[in-house]
């Protein structure tokens, strides 16, 4: 265990001035409250808290990140208070261990629930202050070093969420030997036979890959002395989880990777860098489309460094990363190497690194429910990047993968709704064209354009999947609240607005609320008549038949159907192929799932074309009978060449019943064929007299519930 004196010394040697007597305050605080714990291991529990102090400060952040390293469990595992914690330590410290705290004596509909709503916790308190989420990986690094101590069932759901989450923001802050750490830990676990033979594959190789890594370096060191280069030559191996991973996605051996060795070229200043590169490409021959050029073109999180790949000495592949010093010491330990604290603004270039934060922040604010937040954020963390450049030059990071939609709705949510098209490299593209690395994407707009359904088969990424989402949420739900009040204005005689009372008696906070319940069906008019009648409102005394199938189309159960509110007759519903729907503006109809309820019986449209034979109307309607479908009305019309053209009014559950019965009549000989109407297909005389608007009935619009003309037993 890391003693308080080796952790004050450290903070020590890089910031003289900090408040030593702070954190041995809260070394002995933590130290009390935790006196009596013990870890799953045995050892005891303030071990825990100390191993991630030290890890804090390894990586250089102030006292107030230390102590709460030091605090971080205090608050969620003993009765010490926050209250207690701001007392003692100030607001900044108490804020943060806030942060690190997980969500307690809250019950949760399911693990995943509680997993998904601590991570929300996590990130709204990182987007305030980006030191929550370091100690959060400190946290984590220890616990995963000592996991071996827990069942095994909790050890692999631990390090699954440790890959899909925490190692990946441990790389989106540049924090690389962290996520390398917890990957290698996590796999262990995850794939322990894999880390295994892996581990063993490599020792086995270890003496020889020295041995080539040791040579390389002493033949790269004096090239570059020679070139009058002054450089620091590192070589190191590639560490097993990126091995593992690299094997299984170009589906390959172990004895075929042959870049298992990597070295670093750490140079004096930028010019150096490339001057390094050019010596290392006349050395060796330069792997094609293998050379990154990340100092032109940092990485969002900031990352700079030249990549190379060569053919070394006796044909070695081997990867070579050109940087300065300061670029190295931001490769090891990321933002935290010179985040800035304590309220100061980070200069404009940190803003765009943390671009990725605020994504993941809109994500949360604007997700129906945790869970689903908690994928999208899986999705937008756990992919490799593809970086692109808007028209005016800025760059973009995306999924690898994602389409122009997905660039859209990156630069902003408006311009992917009104996305009309795009180009790439200046040449016209559709939506589904995949981007690679170095695009430049124009997107094309027109305040005319809407978003499509069919947009989220082309969208990759959660951001603009949830855009579009909620671009037919918020349209659904205009649509609902002007319909509502419409029904409001037919029922009570007027427009209002209700009384607190009576919209607390409606279970509505507001007359919002309430307009979208009705148009949604979700209100029942009867309850609205009930709670308003008393009142000095105005009441037409509306019939309670408020919705009815449209006679033109005759849809039934199961049909697409869409509504429109006509004053004086209600809700009116038409099957979505109709003309009416086709011929009116799209924002007066409102979308309906139409259930009908078991034994009840709906009249439709059939037309049978049929041989003009003896007897064929009585197997017809036979056929019908036997089918328990009746027959309301029927209208005959013959044609040259012995044929019958029969219209018939016929009643039926529903679209599966329907369905058994034109296959019943379609294989009676003598029928050519069989077909449903749903426009047009009755003369006129029929639909008046059988009053086809009266008959259809027992509809179930998202709530709304109506008895049909009469049921069949």
């Amino acid at each position: 265990m890391s003693r308080i004196f080796e952790i004050t010394d450290k903070v020590l040697s890089y910031h003289p001035k900090a408040d030593i007597d702070l954190i041995n305050r809260a070394y002995v605080f933590s130290a009390q409250a935790h006196a009596d714990q013990k870890r799953n291991s045995g050892e005891p529990y303030f071990t825990h808290p100390m191993e991630v102090a030290s890890i804090l400060a390894s990586l250089r952040l102030d006292e107030a990140s230390i102590v709460t390293g030091l605090l971080h469990d205090t608050v969620e595992d003993t009765d010490i208070t926050l209250e207690d914690i701001r007392e003692r330590f100030g607001d900044e410290v108490a804020q943060l261990v806030d942060g690190v705290t997980k969500i307690g004596k809250i019950k949760f509909q399911s693990s995943e629930h509680k997993q998904a709503e601590n991570f929300r916790k996590l990130i709204m308190a990182t987007a305030k202050d980006l030191r929550v989420l370091l100690v959060k990986l400190a946290d984590r690094l220890h616990n995963m070093r000592t996991l071996c101590f827990l069942k095994e069932y909790k050890r692999k759901a631990i390090s699954e969420e440790t890959v899909q989450l925490y190692a990946p923001l441990a790389h989106r802050l540049g924090i690389h030997w962290i996520r390398q750490e917890m990957e290698d830990l996590a796999f262990s676990h995850i794939e322990p036979e894999a880390s295994s033979e892996l581990t063993h594959r490599m020792a086995e190789h270890l003496d020889e890959l020295k041995d080539t890594c040791m040579r390389l370096e002493l033949v790269l060191q004096e090239v570059l002395n020679r070139q009058g280069v002054k450089a620091r030559v590192q070589g190191r191996m590639k560490h097993l989880y990126s091995l593992h991973e690299k094997m299984q996605r170009k589906h390959v051996a172990f004895d075929e990777v042959y870049d298992l060795v990597a070295f670093r070229l750490i140079v004096e200043d930028m010019p150096a860098c490339y001057q390094t590169l050019g010596i290392i490409h006349s050395l060796y021959r330069p792997v094609p489309g293998r050379f990154k050029d990340y100092i032109a073109l940092p990485k969002p999180n900031g990352y700079q460094s030249l990549h190379t790949s060569v053919y070394g000495p006796e044909n070695h592949l081997i990867e070579v990363q050109v940087r300065t010093e300061s670029m190295h010491h931001y490769a090891e330990d990321g933002i935290a190497a010179h985040w800035m604290y304590k309220g100061e603004e980070a200069a404009s270039g940190d803003q765009q690194k943390f671009r990725w934060l605020k994504q993941l922040t809109e994500l949360l604010q604007e997700a129906d429910n945790p869970v689903e937040y908690l994928e999208n954020a899986r999705l937008d963390l756990f992919v490799q990047e593809v970086y692109v450049f808007s028209r005016d030059g800025d760059i973009f990071s995306l999924p690898r993968g994602a389409v122009p939609l997905d660039f859209a709705y990156a630069v902003h949510t408006d311009v992917g709704h009104h996305c009309m098209g795009v180009r790439i490299n200046g040449e016209p593209a559709d939506f589904q064209t995949e981007l690679r690395n170095g695009d430049q994407i124009e997107v094309l707009t027109s305040p005319e354009q809407t978003p499509s359904r069919q947009w989220l088969q082309y969208a990759r990424t959660p951001r603009a999947r949830q855009a579009i989402r909620q671009w037919f949420s918020r349209q659904e739900r205009e649509a609902s609240q002007r319909m509502g009040g419409e029904i409001l204005l037919e029922a009570l005689g007027k427009d209002v607005n209700l009384g607190k009372a009576s919209l607390k008696k409606l279970g509505c906070k507001t007359m919002d609320v309430l307009k979208e319940r009705l148009g949604q069906g979700v209100m029942p008019i009867e309850r609205l008549l009930e709670v308003t009648e008393g009142s000095k409102l105005g009441f037409k005394g509306l019939s309670q038949n408020l919705m009815w199938a449209a006679d033109c189309c005759l849809p039934l159960p199961g049909d697409p159907v869409l509504g429109r509110f006509q004053p004086g007759k209600g809700m009116i519903l038409h099957h979505r192929d109709c003309s009416e729907v086709t011929k009116t503006r799209k924002d007066a109809w409102l979308e309906a799932n139409w259930r009908g309820e078991g034994g009840q019986f709906y009249p439709t449209a059939i037309q049978v074309k049929a041989q003009n034979e003896r007897g064929m109307l009585a197997r017809v309607s036979g056929t019908f009978a036997e089918c328990h479908a009746n027959i309301d009305d029927i209208k005959l019309r013959q044609f040259e060449g012995s044929m019958t053209l029969m219209s018939l009014l016929v009643e039926v559950s529903n679209r599966k019943h329907l369905a058994t019965v034109l296959r019943a009549v379609k294989a009676l000989d003598g029928v050519v064929s069989v077909s449903r109407l749903t426009q047009g297909g009755l003369s006129k005389r029929v639909r008046v007299r059988k009053g086809i608007g009266e008959a259809i009935k027992g509809m179930v619009t998202r709530g709304w519930t109506r008895q049909p003309s009469h049921s069949k037993a």
